[in-house]
């Protein structure tokens, strides 16, 4: 919201300057983010007037003027068509300094063509005054010449304040300007407004659904003249960012930006049957709105009609021809409250804001929508001229007026501040609160949305009475044991996994269609989209992590930064809760280019592969003591076939991995495979922990054999290390596979397997002859139970 500083002086004595308000409006709850001043002309820029002006002898464009700028004449060679003998106009001495951009520039003595000039004339886009460089800023005949242009210049200072959503009321001049007057103790002016009447017109407007629209006003204005508006407000509009359009328009956002409730003017030409109705949108009604794209209704849809179609969606933008245009004779004038709920459902749901819905789904004070149009009324006629011959006003019942009892001696406690009676009284009333006996105060129309207790009224004699007057009370603060805070579980996890080696990356939570439909896990009938998304490039939820981990390798790989090892902890999203909750957590890793590129000679060429992965999630399993975890054979529309597996925890699946198949890679330029896993963090986070025991290691030394054998192709390794090891056999410490082999020598659907069994005891040293036992009874176990031909 910006705020103008000569704007607020219309309604209050301001004894603060222009470099003091922000401080005291800050402290008083409302931040100022920026200050710009605008109007502020150089020093060294004076009022001259051209005595001659002769062609220059170089140039067919420039001309070669003498100039008086009071104590003295000066050279001057300039290039503007207007700069005749005579004019008055700013002159830029030897000195000055513009500001030029994010830099500047200074005004120094100069040949053109060979011709000396000693300073410049300006144009007014050259003095920040307005865009128009055709020629010199041409001044009236009467001015005095050789005297500084800037007291000749209103110059103004704009406050770029942010204004949080429960104080709507700040989202206007006469806002702010209530809470200065009690900041400064003075007295709050308002604006004046029409008081004439004019005959009721019945039947001009029909309200259908009072409880979205309460208020609606309507006013007719005959033999209004279209045109510019007078300079004042065309500077004052400009000065918080409205562009100046035309009188009637220009009323209309004054009166916003200084009462804060949006109005519209209706050429009742566009208004068929001379009616307004405010009604629900018909199903299938559309609109063509301000801005030139077509809108579709439903029923969920306030909107201002005619006696055929929408002319305006209610409390948001108006229609394409539903404005005023220079022909335009008749208005209405429009002033009217709208439910919050219902302007902020049909901005979101339609991706259509304005400055009206900005103020009128944060709440406008419903007391003030007649005023305001007849604020605007007042103008109309001063500026637009015109005559007021109609009027038709429908209104509910308003609503009760709320009333606090506080307790002074508790305000002072909330506070820690020792401030009388009077003072908590005065400063409450002068911010509009009325006070029907000590203690009985009724909360004023624009605070209505966020004052509701005692609590609040202490804030506000707490803002005006000063917040730097707050005493520093120490605090003693209570602490617990950090590790039962939800948080702790994912922190530990995020330490675990940058302690394995991996990098954290961070994704957003909004992705592309395109991008959340790669991951064939997922269709588009399966995807969250917010009613109001940033845009479409940012269109919906999420639903794994593997885009945003997809497209943070394919950003690195283009940077030729090759070697990756990261992992993703975030939030992912799912309308089929069939397939999963529609909120869950998930961890992702990326593994792909050289494992050790630190190291040297062959290690440093070496590659990350499927079992480096699989070595990766192992690792963190051990890391995190899972009791029961394994891993098997799995396919994935995500995976390459045969290079795919799931991670099974207390025999459930907590996860997919493997080599991602082309088409999610496709562009990468990857010059190694690309390897992911997709972890459920709640299978993970919940798995039974293993109890740890000590176990002294052996001081003996550990002895071991081999065992091979041919097998059918489609036999897992995981099977045949269960296999042996539920086998029992005395001091086998560990299973080895040291070698796979597939070809003619073993025949087709077969293949060769060969195990280390390493045996040590912690007790003593092993003889060849138990060692060789209980290889022999492994062999024949292995023999009956798998079937395997034994070699």
């Amino acid at each position: 919201m910006n705020i103008s500083y000569n704007w607020l002086k219309k309604y209050i004595d301001l004894s603060l300057t222009a470099d003091e308000l922000p401080a005291k409006l800050t402290m008083a709850g409302l931040e100022v983010e920026g200050i710009e001043k605008t109007g502020s002309i150089p020093e060294g820029v004076v009022t001259a007037k051209i005595l001659s002006r002769n062609p220059h002898e170089n140039s067919d464009h420039l001309s070669v003027c003498q100039v008086d700028k009071g104590d003295e004449v000066l050279q001057i060679v300039c290039g503007a068509p207007n700069c005749d003998a005579g004019n008055i106009v700013p002159l830029a001495t030897i000195g000055t300094t513009f500001k030029d951009g994010e830099g500047t520039f200074t005004i120094k003595k100069g040949k053109l063509r060979g011709v000396e000039s000693f300073g410049m004339m300006c144009s007014a886009r050259e003095l920040g005054l307005s865009n128009d460089h055709d020629g010199l800023l041409i001044l009236p005949a009467d001015t005095k010449i050789g005297v500084p242009f800037g007291e000749l210049m209103d110059s103004d200072v704009v406050y770029d304040c942010s204004v949080t959503p429960n104080r709507p009321d700040w989202l206007s001049h006469i806002g702010v300007a209530r809470d200065i007057a009690a900041l400064l103790d003075t007295k709050l002016v308002m604006p004046e407004v029409c008081n004439a009447d004019a005959p009721i017109v019945s039947g001009l407007v029909t309200v259908n659904d009072p409880e979205l629209c309460p208020i609606y006003a309507a006013r007719i204005i005959r033999g209004v003249k279209v045109g510019d508006s007078p300079e004042w407000m065309q500077k004052a509009l400009a000065a918080v960012g409205i562009r100046p359009i035309s009188n009637l328009v220009d009323i209309t956002n004054y009166v916003m930006m200084e009462m804060g409730v949006p109005l519209h003017a209706f050429d009742i030409r566009n208004l068929s049957g001379e009616k307004i109705i405010v009604r629900r949108a018909a199903e299938g009604e559309s609109i063509v709105a301000l801005d030139g794209k077509k809108y579709d209704l439903t029923p969920e849809n306030l909107c201002i009609c005619d006696a055929e179609k929408p002319v305006a969606i209610a409390g948001v933008m108006s229609g394409e021809y539903s404005g005023i245009q220079p022909d335009t004779t008749t208005v209405v004038l429009e002033s009217a409250f709208f439910d919050p709920d219902s302007i902020r459902m049909t901005s979101r749901k339609l991706g259509l804001s304005s400055d009206a819905s900005y103020r009128y789904e944060r709440g406008v004070d419903r007391n003030a929508v007649l005023a305001a149009g007849r604020r605007a009324l007042q103008l109309i006629l001063e500026i637009a001229g015109g005559e007021y011959v109609g009027c038709c006003e429908v209104a509910a019942p308003a609503p009760e007026v709320r009333t606090i009892e506080a307790d002074y001696n508790r305000i002072r406690g909330l506070l820690g501040l020792e401030v009388t009676d009077s003072e908590i009284e005065k400063i409450l009333t002068s911010l509009g609160f009325g006070m029907s006996a000590p203690g009985m105060f009724t909360v004023p129309s624009w605070r209505v949305y966020d004052v509701v207790g005692e609590a609040d009224l202490a804030e506000e004699v707490a803002r005006i009475y000063g917040l730097d007057k707050l005493p520093a009370v120490p605090i003693r603060a209570i602490t617990d044991d950090f590790k039962l805070d939800g948080c702790h579980v994912i922190e530990s996890l995020r330490n675990q996994l940058t302690g394995i080696g991996l990098d954290e990356i961070v994704c957003g939570s909004m992705i592309d269609e395109k991008s959340a439909t790669a991951d064939k896990m997922f269709t588009a009938e399966e995807l969250i989209r917010p009613y109001n998304p940033i845009s479409l490039d940012l269109g919906v939820m999420r639903p794994s992590l593997l885009p945003g981990i997809l497209n943070t390798v394919r950003h690195n790989i283009a940077r030729k930064n090759l070697d990756l090892a990261l992992f993703e902890i975030g939030h992912v999203f799912c309308k089929n809760t069939e397939k999963f909750p529609e909120e869950r957590d998930e961890l992702s890793i990326a593994v792909t280019g050289r494992i050790h590129p630190e190291r040297f000679s062959a290690e440093r060429a070496v590659v990350a592969n499927f079992y480096d992965l699989k070595g990766i999630i192992e690792s963190l399993l051990t890391t995190r003591k899972v009791k029961n975890f394994q891993f098997r054979a799995a396919e994935d529309p995500r995976f390459l076939k045969g290079h795919c597996a799931e991670v099974l925890v207390n025999k459930r699946v907590a996860g997919v991995f493997g080599e991602v198949v082309p088409a999610l890679t496709k562009g990468m330029r990857l010059s190694t495979p690309l390897f992911v896993a997709m972890i459920q963090l709640k299978e993970l986070l919940t798995a039974e922990e293993r109890t740890l025991l000590y176990d002294p290691i052996s001081q003996f030394p550990s002895t071991s054999r081999d065992v091979a054998f041919i097998a059918p192709k489609e036999l897992e390794h995981r099977i045949v290390v269960d296999f042996i090891q539920k086998a029992h056999l005395p001091n086998l410490e560990r299973v080895e596979l040291f070698d796979i082999f597939e070809g003619e020598a073993v025949g087709e659907g077969r293949k060769s397997m060969a195990y280390s069994l390493i045996f040590r005891s912690a007790e003593r040293t092993l003889t060849d002859d138990e060692v060789n036992s209980a290889h022999e009874k492994l062999r024949q176990k292995l023999e009956r139970g798998l079937g395997v031909e034994l070699r």
